[in-house]
């Protein structure tokens, strides 16, 4: 078992990690995520703009300007925070666990044991068919997790069958029927034939 400071040292998600867990896969939301955000960035910019050569014409309007001026850029700040966010936002599978890490000031990790996931469901709207994401809404048996959606899944087919695969090889019925079908196929040594 490796000492505390060894564990102190680790950088990045392995310091999420229990001491013999290992990284599957790490990805980010698909940048679709900050479309509303700039959508509205945009849309107060040229609504600011629109309502300051209407409302203020001459340069005797400054205090009209300087509002709509102050609404614009919290709205350009708020999208350039989510765009912040979605870069050091990710979601990790490992061999045993489902985690999503978020959050720039303080940090939040919600973890899903991938034993006590006994259910799956992958959606895919037409946009995101079209823009190449989807949902997963991960569901346990009458618990609340803190991993229940991931929305806005980059490559959500590859993501879909990592994390069955994974939910399968931990499944103690799955490691029973594999062992049965082993024992099954194993017909023992060859018999001697003497001619």
């Amino acid at each position: 078992m490796p000492s505390l400071p060894s564990r102190l040292s680790r950088r990045g998600d392995e310091r999420y990690l229990a001491f013999d867990e290992r990284i599957v896969c790490r990805i980010r939301r698909h940048p679709a995520v900050l479309a509303r955000p700039f959508a509205e960035a945009l849309g107060a910019i040229v609504l600011a703009s629109f309502l300051g050569t209407l409302l203020s014409p001459s340069d005797g309007s400054d205090i009209i300007d300087t509002i709509l001026g102050l609404v614009a850029i919290f709205f350009m700040a708020r999208f350039a925070w989510r765009g912040w966010e979605w870069n050091f936002a990710r979601i990790v599978v490992t061999d045993r666990r489902l985690f999503e890490v978020s959050g720039l000031l303080s940090r939040r990790v919600a973890s899903l044991p991938l034993t006590k996931a006994t259910d799956m469901t992958y959606h895919r709207s037409v946009i995101g068919r079209l823009l190449g994401y989807g949902d997963l809404r991960v569901e346990s048996a009458g618990q609340k997790q803190a991993v229940e959606k991931i929305a806005f899944l980059p490559n959500p087919d590859d993501f879909y069958r990592t994390v069955t695969s994974l939910m399968m090889a931990k499944s103690p019925t799955h490691r029973e029927d594999v062992a049965a079908r082993a024992e099954d196929e194993d017909t023992g040594p060859l018999p001697r034939v003497i001619v």
